[in-house]
């Protein structure tokens, strides 16, 4: 069936067209009517990435902005949002509640997720490529709409908030915890260093490093000098001893320089010199030249003792010198064991210094995340905000009568169409020349027109004559 020959199926079926259409269009229009009415109510939130309130803000990306976006539409969309919305405006006690959620689940379940599953089929929350997060929820009551609508809003921005300070309040907690510990150690730590540094009379390490290498320095230049001065007074002793041995006291080195013996000496020689004097003119028997000679012996034994104190000297300063050198190596290696041993108190007192300071460095740490958490914990406000509350609609959104009625005239005018191409088929008739050719294949001798009287009537009963006339193709 090509176009022509449907036009001429649809004129000659004009009735079943139209009686179709008419039903098509009377039956969508009266739904539309009897149908409830649904009215619609929206509220805006708007998200911002910045938090004024915190200690540690963050910048996020642009794919990180949308996840996040998303995240927040999500958690418009979730069942803790809606039992709290429930919750809020008292759903549950509203009148013949309780009844419906019986019916329905005959008592089993929470009455509180019946009726937020319910809310969430009737909720509509969609985010555009911006920050507006906008929030719709469709009611056959226009107040009960403006009101589960801004319920939601109120309820999210209360979770989010409840959500943003939860985490930190339970992080400052255990840091709390955390910190009585730490202190603790840090306590015991210090402790641990003062009564080390009391018990080894520690005062400044560096300095008494220093005063102590010093006094090891002192002692080993006159460690040196002592051993000089050994070296010395052993020389001088021998040379005294070697003197005496070969009788010549006088070569002596100290004898020289020695005042005393100088003057014995010089008495020795005065006496001397008398007693020759005395031998050319006096004899041995003379009382003068006796005494002479006693006095001259007694400072020539004089002399001897002397000269022999001034070794007998020599010989202690080199015992007294030796003394010395044996002293200060002693005293040498009492201050070397005492810088050891220092070094080791230093090393200990390192290892202590060092557990205060890490102590102090963790309990620092730990209290400035116990801060950060405190005072986050302590926000009043989220990075999100109520930017238009939802209204109470006047009109309502459900059913549109307009595009209704538009629709079923469309749908109308095609199934009309449908049901005439049904019938067309079911009973086919020939309405043109070409439907006849078609099925006698012989070529038609001609086509009468439709017959029109001019002039006068030619028959008295025109209808009559109508009808006793053949039909035109």
């Amino acid at each position: 069936m090509d176009l022509s020959q449907f036009m001429q199926s649809l004129r000659a079926r004009r009735k079943a067209f139209v009686l179709v259409f008419a039903a098509v269009v009377v039956a969508a229009i009266a739904v539309a009517m009897v149908v409830p009415k649904k009215y619609v109510a929206t509220a805006t939130i708007i998200v911002d990435a910045r938090d004024e309130q915190t200690m540690s803000p963050t910048r996020m990306s642009p794919r990180e902005r949308a996840g996040y976006i998303h995240t927040q539409v999500d958690l418009v969309q979730s069942g803790r949002v809606a039992q709290q919305v429930v919750r809020n405006l008292k759903l549950a006690q509203q009148p013949g509640m309780r009844e419906a959620f019986e019916a329905d689940t005959g008592g089993m379940g929470s009455i509180e997720h019946w009726i937020a599953t319910a809310l969430l089929d009737k909720l509509k929350v969609d985010a555009s490529a911006s920050n507006i997060v906008v929030i719709t929820h469709s009611s056959s009551d226009p107040r009960m709409a403006a009101a589960v609508a801004n319920g939601f809003a109120k309820a999210y921005l209360d979770i989010a908030l409840e959500l943003r300070t939860e985490p930190t309040r339970e992080a400052a907690n255990w840091f709390q915890d955390q910190l009585k510990g730490l202190r603790s150690r840090v306590n015991e730590a210090q402790s641990k260093l003062v009564g080390f540094q009391k018990q080894k009379g520690i005062l400044a390490t560096s300095e008494r490093a220093d005063v102590e290498a010093a006094r090891l320095g002192e002692i080993s230049t006159q460690l040196l000098a002592a051993r000089n001065a050994v070296y010395e007074a052993e020389s001088r002793h021998q040379e005294a001893l070697q003197a005496l041995s070969r009788g010549t006291p006088e070569a002596i080195p100290a004898a020289l320089t020695d005042a005393y013996l100088n003057a014995v000496r010089t008495d020795l020689g005065r006496a001397e010199a008398r007693l020759e004097e005395s031998s050319a003119v006096l004899g041995p028997n003379h009382p003068v030249y006796r005494r002479t000679v006693a006095e001259a012996q007694g400072l020539r034994e004089k002399l001897a003792a002397e000269t022999k104190k001034l070794v007998a000297g020599l010989g202690s300063t080199l015992q007294q010198s030796r003394k010395r050198v044996q002293d200060l190596e002693a005293a040498m290696k009492r201050q070397e064991a005492h810088i050891l041993a220092l070094r080791d108190h230093q090393a200990e007192l390192s290892v202590m210094t060092r557990d205060v300071d890490n102590s102090q460095r963790a309990y620092e740490a730990v209290l400035a995340r116990y801060q950060i958490n405190l005072i986050d914990s302590r926000a009043t406000q989220t990075n999100v905000a109520m930017l238009t509350p939802a209204i109470e609609p006047i009109t309502h959104a459900h059913p549109k009568v307009g595009l209704i009625s538009a629709l079923s005239v469309l749908v109308g005018a095609l199934l009309a169409a449908g049901v005439v191409y049904i019938l067309e088929t079911l009973d086919r008739r020939v309405r043109s020349r070409s439907d006849l050719e078609s099925r006698l294949a012989v070529p038609s001798l001609g086509i009468l027109s439709r017959w029109q009287p001019s002039g006068g009537r030619l028959l008295p009963a025109p209808l009559r004559a109508a009808r006793a006339l053949p039909q035109p193709w």
